[in-house]
């Protein structure tokens, strides 16, 4: 008896750095290969050295589409050469599903389907572009429409990494609730603890010791982390930060810290390859982060049993349930964020018990790998074969 056929996935993104690349090689490395063909069109602007490293342990086994046109901002004449880049792609590879992440990808490689004719195209968008409070509100209107117009054309369904992430865009009209699937992003299960992260910051394991993993960036809001450092200084509380990560943003942060004196407060390491393991040495992990999908990092805590103190944003309401794994405090607000840090440390409420139980929950590399491999078998066998556009 014949081994059935593989069904081919290609995936497509432009960011390959950050949870979009945590995301991306989950999948790559983790869906069966003896039911699954895999291909991957990337860009190359944003790739960070985990994804780099990656490349030649995926060489062999996914088949790879370099593109350097594809990169993160509007610009006409590359977006119309990142776009043929991956109709190329999609000729070579033909695709019997199409899994686009994150808006620009999402954009360009939704179009490529309907040019080629792809039937069964998949959308994740990693955290809508419409809901970054930094742009204008004309722009944000602008990637609103974008998106609308692409999930009523070309998308067979969007797979959101949260609910919240999927109740902002039926409030936004981006399509019906029957286009949307919900499927959390998971993490596999870590080795033992370590206890390397306080040596490493010359800490003693007595400090309690409240962090994150995160770039640095306006979308994580580190001024804002800041601001929470410096209140619990002023009420000279017996607490240590650590913000492990790089980004635009470091060097404006490490300036306002040194200014305000909290070098020995706040600790910035910059980028740790290990860090999914060593937020998991955190007593909480701490997230400012003005917008949200569904981040990686608070998952690792989670996995670890470190309760998340978080800001009340899309994604990290479904992370930090307050009385079991976390506490939520409005975006931008550094005061009420202190306040509720310190007053949990004065007098803590949340487990680690509970906090890993969660993680069991919901947030499992296998619960996400299984939903994925279920939507795309399904989706390939009800799918009407057709060769892709010539």
């Amino acid at each position: 008896m014949s081994n059935p056929r593989k069904i081919k996935v290609l995936m497509v993104a432009e960011a390959t750095g950050g949870g979009v690349r945590r995301h991306l090689l989950d999948l790559l490395e983790g869906l069966d290969p003896a039911r699954f063909s895999l291909g991957l069109v990337y860009g190359t602007d944003r790739a960070d050295s985990c994804f780099l490293d990656a490349l030649p342990r995926l060489t062999g086994t996914v088949e790879l589409f370099a593109l350097p046109a594809l990169g993160r901002e509007l610009s006409p004449v590359r977006d119309a050469k990142a776009l043929s880049g991956i109709v190329r792609a999609v000729r070579a590879f033909s695709p019997d599903v199409l899994h686009c992440h994150s808006s620009k990808a999402g954009a360009l490689g939704r179009l490529a389907a309907m040019i080629c004719g792809v039937r069964t195209v998949f959308y994740t968008p990693h955290a809508y572009s419409f809901e970054n409070p930094a742009l204008s509100a004309g722009k944000r209107e602008f990637y609103r429409r974008i998106e609308r117009a692409l999930s009523r054309m070309a998308t067979t369904a969007t797979l959101t990494v949260s609910e919240g992430e999927r109740d902002c865009a039926l409030r936004a009209g981006i399509d019906l609730p029957g286009k949307f699937r919900v499927i959390y992003n998971g993490v596999e299960e870590a080795p033992e603890r370590e206890n390397r992260l306080r040596p490493m910051l010359g800490l003693p394991d007595a400090a309690p010791l409240v962090g994150c993993a995160a770039r640095l960036d306006s979308q994580k809001d580190p001024m804002t982390f800041l601001e929470i450092v410096k209140k619990a200084a002023e009420k000279k509380a017996r607490v240590s930060f650590v913000w492990i990560g790089d980004g635009p943003m470091a060097e404006e942060l490490r300036q306002k810290r040194d200014e305000l004196g909290l070098q020995k407060r706040l600790l910035l390491p910059g980028f740790l390859p290990d860090a999914d393991r060593l937020v998991g040495e955190l007593d909480y992990y701490l997230s400012t982060a003005r917008y949200e999908g569904m981040p990686y990092a608070p998952l690792e805590a989670l996995r670890a049993g470190v309760p998340v103190i978080a800001t009340d944003v899309t994604g990290n309401r479904e992370i930090a349930l307050p009385g079991r794994s976390g506490l939520l405090f409005p975006a931008g607000d550094g005061a009420a964020g202190a306040r509720l840090l310190l007053a949990e440390l004065k007098a803590p409420t949340l487990s680690s018990a509970e906090a890993r139980q969660v993680f069991e929950e919901r947030f499992t590399r296998n619960s996400m790998l299984h939903a994925i491999e279920t939507l795309y078998q399904e989706s390939a066998a009800s799918a009407v074969p057709q060769p892709v556009g010539t």
